[in-house]
């Protein structure tokens, strides 16, 4: 393809991002149906870029949107109560990858023919929500701080436990003679979970260092990048998940000042909490200024724009027996998650819009897309099929989950429940 044909298609990919978002501010409809619909036009419909490449690209592309939404998110996530309901969110990832992984399992086997193994390894692959797609459209829906919590932190881990989950299957089905039992995997996931948090607030704590040194420096912001994605990679290297730790550094960095006057408690120290970079410098850990956050809600725009563009682009039109099979898992993985819901708000002030949102935004993703790619790395037989079910169920819960955020904005929608 011709250079300038490239540069065109994305600088139109960015500016109808950005008068898309625009529309959604004004008029509420989601800017991811604008933006899949519009990769589809320049990948299967027109075929103006082949999909191929951009498949092999999907791992590395995925990784580092990963990496900058969550980080953002993180610095933006609200404090106090959000953070204290990271363990009931965490019991709503666990309920929502079983009830996936076990309904989508049995109706491959069934539909398919696959060996429980495989149609298990799908299962857990569709079985988590995307925080790439969640949280932007969580983040302007009017609903509970409560539901956007859960929806927020239920997103981010699945993001992580379901490609350490994933990955043990695939290393029982390539490699027959290993044993994975139950205490591996709950050892495995509570290992990523510990890791990521570890290297997550030391990460903070070591950025928060570095401000007083970079403050003002026009460059500074790049150099935390540059340890965003080094420290990323370096907890995907050491059994954590690269997803979770950005998350957990964004957080802590934003609550810097909280953490580290816990730690001169600890200490028994008196002294009061930080302050904010942008008041000055000191001795001790300071945040991140405002012209920082800034800059990582602007680059992560640029990186979602391009990843739901992405979307539309891998996606291409199945037979209609795959198409049927794609829609029918996608029902099962909104009933999963009706019932994961119907759980976890039992007992709590949750109003009928937020059951509603938490069980239908259901968007698959980055860590779906990530698997997909590495699963055609293997050369199994379930890899064509996989493909397929992946790529259509990404599309669809992405569209309904886009629906699913405009419809809960409509004044007559929302008067049904009150």
């Amino acid at each position: 393809m011709d250079p300038s044909v490239a540069l065109l298609i994305g600088a139109g990919i960015l500016i109808i991002g950005f008068i898309a978002d625009m529309v959604h501010d004004k008029f509420g409809i989601p800017a991811i149906l604008v933006l899949i619909f519009l990769g589809a036009l320049f990948g299967p419909i027109l075929q103006i870029l082949p999909r191929e490449p951009l498949i092999t690209l999907a791992p590395y592309f995925a990784a580092l949107t990963l990496a900058i939404v969550l980080f953002e998110a993180g610095i933006s996530f609200p404090s106090s109560r959000g953070l204290s309901e990271a363990p009931r969110a965490l019991l709503y990832a666990f309920f929502t990858i079983s009830f996936s992984t076990l309904f989508t399992a049995i109706a491959l086997m069934i539909i398919l023919n696959l060996s429980p193994l495989e149609a298990a390894l799908l299962g857990v692959t569709v079985g988590g929500t995307s925080s790439a797609v969640i949280i932007p459209l969580v983040s302007r829906m009017k609903v509970s701080s409560f539901a956007r919590n859960m929806l927020t932190f239920e997103s981010v881990l699945t993001d992580g436990l379901v490609i350490v989950v994933a990955m043990l299957l695939l290393r029982l089905i390539a490699l027959p003679g290993s044993a994975i039992t139950p205490e591996m995997i709950s050892r495995e996931i509570i290992g990523a979970l510990v890791i990521s948090a570890i290297v997550g607030v030391a990460a903070a704590f070591l950025v928060a260092k570095l401000i007083p040194s970079i403050h003002g420096r026009v460059y500074g912001d790049i150099l935390i990048l540059g340890l965003l994605i080094f420290v990323y990679a370096a907890s995907e290297q050491v059994g954590g998940s690269g997803a979770l730790t950005a998350f957990i550094s964004g957080i802590a960095l934003r609550n810097i000042t909280l953490l580290s006057s816990w730690g001169a408690a600890l200490k028994g120290s008196h002294e009061p909490g930080v302050r904010e970079a942008e008041a000055g410098s000191g001795s001790r850990p300071l945040s991140l200024g405002w012209y920082s956050k800034r800059f990582y809600a602007q680059l992560s725009f640029l990186m979602r724009t391009y990843f739901f563009a992405f979307l539309g682009m891998i996606f291409y039109a199945p037979n209609l027996t795959m198409c049927l099979i794609g829609f029918f898992l996608t029902a099962l993985l909104i009933f999963a998650r009706a019932i994961s819901t119907t759980i976890i708000c039992f007992r709590t002030d949750a109003s009928e819009i937020d059951r509603f949102s938490m069980s239908f935004l259901c968007a698959r993703g980055l860590s779906a897309a990530v698997l997909a790619s590495i699963l055609t790395t293997y050369n199994l037989s379930l890899s064509g099929i996989a493909e397929q079910l992946i790529a259509q169920v990404i599309i669809y819960t992405s569209v309904i989950s886009a629906a699913a955020a405009y419809v809960t904005g409509s004044t007559r929608f929302r008067r049904i429940f009150s």
